[in-house]
């Protein structure tokens, strides 16, 4: 049987390739995502393709790396937490910032249904836009 960890695997396998695939196949109709608020993606945004519009809007100001993502279950086999560290270039000041990221990511019916985001150091991240 299919755990959530393996879904979540599944979906970033896929999203690397075709974000808007990744979606159709691994969110609900009804997903949603909390981002921090006061970053330029921050607030709540709801719809299937929601973490395609979340992507255009700090790509669109960061080149964005990523590595050592650790995935663990919680102990009703309902909440996926990922923890990933994020190098993030802002592109007109050139200034970086690397942090974690948590993520709580919840399913329903083998898709994720609601993703919560939270950054180590929002402070440092808004940091980089500055001249």
């Amino acid at each position: 049987m299919e755990t959530n960890i393996d879904v979540i695997k599944r979906f970033f396998a896929a999203w690397g390739q075709d974000w808007e695939s990744a979606c159709r196949e691994f969110m609900t109709e009804d997903f949603e995502c909390h981002e921090p608020p006061g970053l330029p993606q921050g607030g709540l945004f709801k719809g299937w393709d929601t973490p395609i519009r979340i992507s255009n809007i700090y790509r669109a100001i960061w080149d964005v790396e990523y590595w050592d993502m650790r995935l663990s279950l919680d102990e009703s086999d309902e909440v996926v937490t990922t923890t990933t560290m994020f190098r993030w270039t802002h592109k007109k000041t050139g200034k970086s910032c690397t942090e974690p990221i948590t993520e709580l990511n919840y399913f329903r019916g083998g898709r994720i249904c609601k993703m919560i985001v939270y950054h180590f150091d929002p402070i440092g991240l808004l940091a980089t836009m500055q001249p």
